[in-house]
């Protein structure tokens, strides 16, 4: 390969205030104040350790007015004697590349820069270095729209010092050849959260709801791997639902999953990518219009987007595509509005003690229940019904409670997977299931004196998750609302606007 020369003049001067003398070094590869003898120039990056082959992916200096990645080079020379400044003429020679492939010292996918790839400054000037020794460094500058074409390979620049305004050259230390993967300084843009099986992406638990607009919206981020230009750039991307079919047939998308229509969904198919946490990263973000997708209850949706150009840079082929799935059903779940399970003409009265001086009153005319009584005997009674719940979604539940205030008595709601019966408390020793939810106890100091207000900010019993509920799985459970004691009050304790939500 023919040599492609520049000339890199090198400024040296001497940081030592004394002469220092030692004897029996070899002046040649001297790399500090060890000889008085003048050593000759050469690369320390040369040594028999590296053999010249210098990695130097973690040693670069970013050149934003070139465009570029600079790669510093130290050139040294041994010696201690005439410190003057000087001049070093270094050149470009790629010729030792190939075999260095060959052998093993360089990876198979390495490629040669040509002379259109990089910029070497002929009037470069290399400074002194400290401890006394002449040293300075050429930074060859390699350029940012070069590397693309490179993209997955690693690329190599071999450097020669071929002479010098003053001292000889060591021709055994004189070459070297530097080289870095371009993916890692200048990578290629791919979505983060692809490389998965099949880039399959679940996206249920990673969603924001747009009431204004009725969708619901994904997040997928897309990066350009690499620290080198940092500047602004568009992706281009597109809607590619070919490969769902497959996947259905191989067994990574469930037998019911179907493919989202045009009408499904929109995308914004040009995404800014900018600086972010020190990597250009962007957000394709499809919005899937819930009203639509109503037609697939009890489907899985699924949909495939692709990076399909940019206006910078390569495409990652193996990361550029990413099919979202979700379970329609628990979308529509989520972002449905909240309406009130509980149906006041299915209120049952259970008598929980057997017999009881507690009565619970369904009163249709006003939708209230009244609980009275409690002539010392402790006995209670209470009402329930049977509701139908989403597992996995939150749930709240509440009323408005009055009373005179009341003397040892309990007011309590219930959560349970068992029905209730006559002559059986509602309790976790019944049902392990079951759990209280609200609960005004006046031995813990609540309800003695009149109140009137949400059940919610009365009551005194539940201390953690007040009224709320997730269920584990769907199915039917019950509500009970109980009260007894000693004395539930002149008025008693009435509960109207019951709602479970």
């Amino acid at each position: 390969m023919a040599m492609n020369k520049r000339i890199f003049i090198i400024t040296i001067s001497a940081l030592c205030l004394g002469l220092v003398i030692f004897v029996g070094c070899k002046q040649d590869f001297i790399q500090g104040v060890k000889t008085v003898e003048t050593g000759k120039v050469y690369f320390p990056g040369a040594d028999s350790i590296s053999g010249g082959v210098i990695p130097v992916v973690n040693n670069y200096v970013i050149d934003t007015s070139a465009n570029a990645i600079g790669f510093p080079v130290k050139i040294y020379r041994g010696g201690f004697s005439d410190n003057t400044n000087f001049t070093v003429n270094v050149s470009v020679d790629n010729s030792a590349i190939s075999g260095l492939m060959q052998s093993g010292k360089l990876p198979t996918n390495t490629v040669a820069l040509s002379p259109d790839d990089y910029i070497l400054n002929p009037t470069d000037t290399i400074s002194l270095g400290s401890g006394g020794t002449m040293t300075g460094e050429i930074t060859p500058l390699v350029k940012n729209s070069s590397l693309e074409k490179y993209s997955g390979k690693v690329v190599a620049l071999g450097l020669t010092i071929s002479g010098s305004s003053k001292f000889d050259v060591n021709a055994e230390m004189n070459k070297v050849v530097i080289y870095f993967p371009v993916d890692s300084l200048l990578g290629q843009i791919y979505f983060t959260n692809a490389g998965q099986t099949n880039n399959l992406v679940s996206v249920i638990k990673n969603y924001v709801f747009d009431s204004a607009a009725h969708t619901v919206n994904f997040s997928l981020p897309i990066a350009r791997a690499g620290v080198a230009d940092m500047s602004a750039f568009t992706a281009n991307l597109s809607v590619d639902n070919s490969a769902i079919a497959g996947l259905v047939n191989n067994g990574n998308l469930p037998a019911n999953t179907v493919a989202l229509s045009p009408g499904d969904y929109t995308l914004n198919q040009n995404i800014n990518l900018t600086v972010s946490n020190g990597m250009l990263m962007g957000i394709a973000m499809p919005k899937i219009n819930v009203a639509s997708i109503e037609q697939y209850s009890g489907k899985v949706a699924a949909l495939g987007i692709t990076i399909t150009s940019s206006s910078k840079y390569m495409i990652n082929p193996e990361r550029s595509t990413v099919i979202i799935y979700f379970n329609v059903d628990d979308i529509l779940n989520i972002v449905a509005p909240r309406v009130n399970l509980l149906d006041f003409s299915k209120w049952t009265p259970v008598k929980l003690s057997i017999p009881t001086t507690v009565t619970a009153t369904i009163n249709p005319s006003d939708n209230s229940i009244w609980f009275q009584g409690g002539t010392g005997g402790y006995d209670q009674a209470g009402v329930y019904q049977a509701i139908q719940v989403k597992a996995n979604l939150p749930y709240k539940v509440d009323m408005n409670v009055e009373g005179s205030g009341a003397n040892n008595v309990w007011f309590e709601i219930w959560i349970s997977s068992k029905q209730p019966v006559d002559g059986q408390d509602v309790t976790a020793s019944w049902d392990p299931t079951a759990k209280t939810l609200l609960g005004i106890n006046t031995w813990d100091g609540c309800g003695k004196s009149a109140f009137n207000g949400l059940l919610s900010q009365i009551q005194c019993e539940v201390k953690v998750g007040q009224g709320t509920i997730t269920f584990p799985t769907s199915g039917t459970y019950y509500i009970t609302i109980k009260s007894g004691g000693n004395d539930l009050g002149t008025t008693g304790i009435k509960a109207t606007n019951i709602y479970f939500k």
